[in-house]
């Protein structure tokens, strides 16, 4: 058979813009991914059209059909009803790919596509079935193993779209009518089975207390965890997800595009944020963290995802006040947590310019660090806890991880300038000056107090002396 190409865009003369809306599937631009292209290829397995046929990950490939077949024989359909059912949505498929693969037939490419989505369900399926030892139960039971296909099912390059696969789900799971409304108890349940494997592959940021001394969520999460799932597969998503989805549903009836865009949904802060544009007149903050700390800065951290504030009762008309409070949410430095940063990011950068709030909070905390000592001030206010090994690779994770993100909205515009104009009123004052030249730290401390009470005897004893005479 002759070889033809599939096209994601089959004709840009027709219909440009209905193609360019539905694509929600990108290879990520070639300037982020040379800063580090391990981050963004999958190690162990490929999901959809644009890594297939990497003979690195051909050892999924056949792991992948045993999981198609068990998907046909626990499903209500055929083969050929699968087929026929891939077949009939092929074109919204690749409508939703911005980039050329090449297959050597339509066919290819749906079953390429069908194999990968039954995969995907049969995985999540026996995720939820504690007693199921089919050829997914090693993936589940494997720390190490479940952690690799967790994370590359969350790369911005190797996804379906959701859609499809909930299409399937409802189409040839045979009970998925029933457990369309399913409560989240009958999942929560089974969570004892994957404890172990849990505890190796913990989220960096929202830490279960069996893994981390602190838990940062506060309790609005409470209420947001009992929100009840509109769809049984996205409930078996979330529960494999868990790490990342922390028992919750997803908020405001949001309809994921994908794996990436449902963990970016997680990250992102509870309340809608207001944006301004930063194109034209950028607004950032001029001063590092260690000169802002002296300047009477203190640095907190927040238990709600991605998001920056300011002490609301010290605006910058309060600036002569020698406190000041910018909290920002606790950053978790470890190097499995990168990988998910920078696709999450990617995914911003391509998809959501007008409100990138992961790619927002990393340009923040990139203005406060500079140096190690930056970091310093950082962890000793707990804004920042270094699994790395050293400051100095916390600094170039930051710098790095802001190589090449374009920032034409922030929601930070205010905070920084009365960061900004905070630092430069008290910069000058009489108390701050005291504070950095006497109080820097206890040494000093300990000499000014003891020169200030040997000034204070020398002069009682001259008066004494005075009044002698």
């Amino acid at each position: 058979m002759e070889k033809q190409t599939i096209q994601s865009v089959k004709s840009m003369n027709a219909c440009p813009v209905l193609v360019l809306q539905e694509w929600c599937i990108y290879r990520v631009p070639s300037q982020l991914r040379n800063v580090d292209e391990a981050a963004y290829t999958p190690q162990s397995l490929s999901i959809g059209p644009f890594h297939h046929g990497n003979p690195k990950l051909r050892d999924m490939e056949a792991h992948k059909k045993k999981c198609y077949e068990g998907f046909c024989k626990r499903s209500s359909k055929s083969e050929e009803e699968l087929s026929t059912f891939m077949k009939g949505r092929r074109d919204n498929i690749l409508k939703c790919y911005a980039g050329t693969f090449n297959f050597k037939s339509d066919r290819d490419f749906e079953n390429v596509i069908l194999v990968d989505a039954c995969f995907i369900i049969e995985l999540f399926l026996s995720n939820s079935e504690p007693e199921n030892q089919d050829a997914n139960y090693y993936i589940l039971r494997s720390p190490w193993l479940r952690k690799a296909v967790e994370r590359d099912l969350i790369l911005f390059e190797n996804q379906l779209p959701y859609s499809l696969l909930q299409d399937l789900y409802d189409y040839a799971s045979p009970n998925a009518s029933s457990n369309s409304h399913l409560g989240s108890g009958v999942l929560q349940a089974q969570e004892h089975v994957h404890q172990d494997s849990t505890k190796q592959c913990c989220f960096p940021y929202f830490r279960t207390k069996e893994t981390a001394p602190t838990v940062d969520i506060d309790s609005r999460e409470n209420s947001i965890q009992s929100e009840p799932f509109e769809h049984h597969f996205l409930e078996l998503t979330c529960k494999f997800f868990k790490e990342y989805s922390k028992g919750k549903s997803v908020r405001n009836q949001f309809k994921p595009k994908h794996f990436t865009d449902l963990v970016r949904h997680f990250l992102c802060p509870y309340n809608e944020l207001s944006w301004k544009n930063n194109y034209s007149n950028p607004v950032k903050i001029k001063y590092h963290a260690r000169k802002l700390k002296a300047a009477g800065v203190n640095f907190m951290h927040l238990r709600e995802p991605f998001v920056i504030k300011e002490d609301s009762m010290l605006t910058s008309n309060l600036a002569w006040s020698t406190h000041k409070e910018l909290k920002l949410t606790r950053l978790w430095a470890e190097y499995e947590a990168e990988c998910i940063f920078r696709n999450t990011m990617a995914l911003e950068q391509l998809m959501y310019p007008d409100k990138p709030y992961i790619c927002s909070y990393f340009s923040l905390m990139h203005q406060l660090i500079d140096t190690e000592e930056d970091v310093d001030v950082l962890i000793d206010d707990g804004v920042i806890m270094n699994l790395l090994g050293s400051n100095k690779a916390v600094v170039n994770m930051i710098r790095s991880l802001c190589e090449h993100i374009k920032e034409d909205q922030s929601c930070y515009t205010d905070i920084c300038r009365n960061i900004n104009t905070y630092y430069e009123i008290v910069l000058y004052h009489p108390l701050v000056i005291m504070r950095q030249v006497y109080f820097k730290d206890l040494w000093r401390a300990s000499s000014a107090i003891l020169g200030f009470v040997v000034l204070v005897f020398s002069i009682l004893t001259s008066l004494k002396t005075f009044k002698v005479l």
